[in-house]
């Protein structure tokens, strides 16, 4: 797991020569181990290398012996080794025990189908010498990031929008598109960032530049229909899930470094613990805990270890970890208000001191049904949507006055997220429920009246094209969460977070093969509109630990904001959040996000996730446009002679 960056010339040599190697040193924090650069006519490529596969041999950019080929690459190939057999076969000499070199010879055998031949989560850049020509991929779900910025000039990319902030010729200015999308959302959607002219190079895509052409294409998509599958029980069905994650996780395991595993006691979590105990894999794993009992997961993790016979570490988050924040909206990158990065990117910090690679549970809840949203899209499709407007609209007034626990997930407040989105299309609504501000809300905390037009309508322009036709089905719910939420949140989240900390995470679930299978398993498997959601994996999961594990909530990594926003967090809020500080940014109502902050610490609202995410943007405004970002810590970095 590494940082890339790079820039393509249309003509001559790459811009910026001084700064090349500042750009590399941006992303120090993502490869702690060695940092290299490489340049040649219209190329430059630069790597931060965290080594996880040959160690010593796998230093990058890394080239052909020829030299016609140059690579620089972030991510793990899982399939690294059956496709060098592959490859050796076809007559190709491998120097290296590396995965980095199986995309070079693989790129000179089948070209732009190299991606379709991949199993692993990966973002890289070809340089061909012998074509001037540049080739970007990145994998099917989008666990790598990779940025790009194009101009007239050239073509920047990188692994993080902080070395394209830093660019001499980069304005800095706010895409308020985007900002429309923030601000329901807490998380940047889309293909867009905060600034404008950066983008995200879309999952499961290549694309092929050269000096007077662009060719593209998207080589993966997940199926969107179920296979005619039928088993004459539960227990068939999980005997096949039980087959198909232990192809999943057995190669997800493969490191020439120790594995560990992050732990919550939940079903996602367990079954991957049992599969990798049994392989032989796991080397100790790691649980979040919290002082506040109602937070706490630690005793379904204890279980479930004591059962494996697992080691187990206990990491604890108490508030004093909330010192971390500007830390976090730093390596965040593009603003991201999911407060459980503060919950990730404790338990990272702790694994790294002793780690470098672990797995995790995401995608388990995308892929067999897990979120509560997808019964209270259905509902409200099925039921809400088809009462009479005076009654939608009385719904969503009374969802304010209904009294809020702030309870860890309680039900007070699954309730008036349900009831606020009553006189919404449910296409937005399903985003909301998870999200913050309505749109009309979002719109009336900017302060130029001219740019609330704008911010008010993205929610409904994003929902339109992900929400085609009125299907509201399972399987669709899922492609959506996927190709939004769980590529612009969670797995956001996942990578900044761990590469903050030099610690590369694994996700089993997304193993394509694995995300094949299980989203063609009919919904009757995993889903009721009422009752238990991942019926299927709860039956897998009772079998193993029994129904202190099967039968536990969803509770995700939740923390105690509203809380901790009154006492422990005040002052930063105060500082951030102030008349002055808002007014500075020249888009934020003051006022009206003063009202707010009162009303929150006098208690008459609970409005700590929508404050958490106003002092995400504001932090990140500070720190990636007021000002670039702040020169990186000059590491030595080896020049590759290719």
């Amino acid at each position: 797991m590494c940082g890339i960056v790079g820039i393509f010339s249309f003509n001559g040599q790459p811009p910026f020569r001084s700064k090349w190697l500042e750009l590399v040193n941006h992303l120090s924090h993502r490869g702690p181990d060695e940092g290299a650069w490489w340049a040649d006519g219209p190329f430059f490529l630069g790597h931060r290398r965290l080594a996880i596969i040959d160690p010593v041999g796998g230093g990058q950019p890394m080239g052909t012996d020829d030299g016609s080929l140059v690579v620089t690459f972030n991510g793990e190939i899982y399939n690294y080794i059956e496709l060098r057999e592959e490859l050796k076969r076809f007559g190709y000499v491998f120097r290296t025990e590396s995965d980095t070199e199986v995309l070079l010879h693989g790129y000179h055998r089948w070209g732009e189908d190299l991606p379709t031949h991949l199993t692993g989560m990966f973002a890289f850049a070809i340089a061909d010498r012998r074509k001037n020509e540049l080739f970007l991929a990145r994998d099917r779900f989008g666990e790598k990031p990779l940025m790009v910025r194009r101009t007239s000039e050239y073509i920047a990319f990188s692994s993080e929008l902080r070395p394209l902030a830093a660019l001499p010729d980069m304005k800095r200015e706010i895409d308020f598109n985007a900002l429309g999308g923030y601000l329901s959302l807490n998380y940047v959607p889309g293909t867009a960032t905060m600034l404008k002219g950066i983008k995200r190079f879309s999952p499961s895509s290549w694309k092929l530049f050269s000096n007077d052409s662009e060719t593209s294409a998207r080589f993966w998509s997940p199926p969107d229909s179920y296979a005619p599958v039928k088993y004459r029980s539960l227990d068939d069905h999980a005997a096949e899930l039980h087959k198909h994650l232990d192809d999943a996780v057995k190669i997800a395991l493969r490191s020439d470094v120790p594995v560990g595993l992050f732990l919550s006691g939940g079903i996602d979590s367990s079954l991957i613990a049992e599969s990798a105990v049994r392989q032989g894999g796991l080397s100790k794993a790691y649980v979040l805990d919290f002082e506040e009992k109602s937070y706490s997961e630690y005793n379904a993790a204890k279980f479930v270890a004591k059962k494996l016979n697992l080691p187990l570490e206990r990491v604890v988050i108490t508030p004093e970890d909330l010192n971390s924040f500007l830390q976090i909206v730093e390596h965040a990158d593009d603003p991201l208000a999911d407060s459980s990065a503060l919950a990730l990117w404790t338990i990272c910090r702790f694994a790294a001191q002793e780690i470098k690679v672990v797995l995790g549970g995401d995608g388990g809840d995308e892929l067999f049904g897990g979120y509560l949203t997808y019964q209270g899209t259905m509902l409200h499709k099925q039921v809400v949507s088809r009462l009479p407007a005076i009654l939608r609209q009385l719904f969503a007034r009374l969802a304010y006055y209904i009294p809020f626990s702030e309870q860890k997930v309680s039900l007070t407040c699954k309730l008036m997220r349900f009831l606020r989105a009553a006189d919404l299309p449910t296409s937005i609504a399903h985003f909301i429920w998870n999200g913050t501000w309505l749109p009309d809300e979002a719109a009336g905390l900017i302060e130029p009246e001219a740019l609330r037009e704008t911010i008010h309508r993205q929610m409904p322009l994003m929902t339109d094209q992900l929400f085609p036709g009125e299907e509201c089905s399972l399987l669709k719910l899922q492609l959506i969460d996927i190709a939004e939420y769980l590529q612009n949140d969670i797995l956001v989240k996942t990578d900044r977070m761990s590469m903050a900390h030099g610690l590369e995470m694994r996700a089993p679930y997304l193993n394509h093969s694995f995300a094949e299978w299980a989203l063609t398993r009919p919904s009757q498997y995993n889903f009721k509109i009422t009752g238990q959601l991942k019926h299927s994996m709860r039956h897998a999961a009772r079998k193993l630990f029994g129904s202190k594990i099967a039968n536990r909530p969803k509770q995700g990594f939740s923390l105690p904001v509203h809380a901790w926003i009154r006492k422990e967090f005040s002052e930063i809020v105060r500082d951030l959040l102030s008349f002055d500080s808002i007014k500075k940014t020249g888009f934020l109502n003051a006022e009206k996000i003063q009202q707010i902050i009162d009303d929150h610490f006098s208690k008459k609202r609970s409005y700590g996730f929508e404050i958490w995410g106003l002092m995400v943007l504001v932090a990140w405004y500070k720190s990636r446009v007021e000002k670039p970002p702040e020169p990186p810590i000059e590491l030595p970095l080896v020049e590759r002679i290719i």
